[in-house]
């Protein structure tokens, strides 16, 4: 009897995915955010596993699985699969080898499943932006404008001390504890 290797595609876009999507027809890392130069940050790790695969009504036998997949610079991937007599009761999943296919017993169902791994590389990215108003409630720091630094305009609220005809007095204390340097005093209308 004569052995026939026949190449069977797999649907990547239906299965269980964990962290992992199927985009342009490519199974891939699900994006995490974007690093300040704006490449995209992918989870460190994931996998897609099928759903069972009816094997008998395709072949006569089944021997083992081989593969061929392209990665993205850095990355790894590693592919492992499973069978069932049943489809209720799987074996433990082995690793194909990128050699030949490796012999099983003959099984009615198979699975298959494949692990991503991101290479590492070095990225910055920001963790806060400071263009939040008013997330910081202390009065001494400024950070709406987009750059965390210290408050160097001070906007009181003076106290009315006295009223005449001509107009009225307001005031207001300055502890000068609470400054290093003052440069100015400004006293403005309104």
């Amino acid at each position: 009897m004569a052995i026939e290797e026949i190449g069977l595609d797999i649907d990547l876009s239906i299965g269980t995915f964990n962290n992992t999507i199927y985009q342009d027809q490519k199974l891939r890392l699900t994006e995490q955010g974007q690093d300040v130069e704006g490449n995209v940050i992918y989870a460190s790790s994931g996998s897609w596993e099928s759903n069972p695969i009816l094997i008998r009504d395709k072949f006569a036998s089944f021997k083992g699985v081989a593969s061929k997949m392209n990665s993205s610079a850095g990355s790894e991937y590693k592919i492992y699969w499973s069978t069932s007599d049943d489809g209720f009761q799987w074996t433990e999943y082995e690793e194909v080898q990128e050699q030949s296919a490796v012999p099983k017993a003959q099984a009615k169902y198979a699975k298959v499943k494949i692990e991503i791994f991101a290479g590492r590389q070095e990225s910055t990215f920001y963790i806060d932006s400071f263009m939040e108003k008013g997330k910081y409630s202390d009065p001494y720091i400024e950070s709406q404008s987009g750059v965390l630094r210290l408050k160097t305009k001070y906007l009181l609220k003076m106290d009315q001390t006295a009223v005449t005809s001509v107009g009225a007095v307001y005031s207001q204390k300055v502890e000068k504890t609470k400054f290093k340097k003052m440069d100015q005093i400004r006293v403005g209308k309104g």
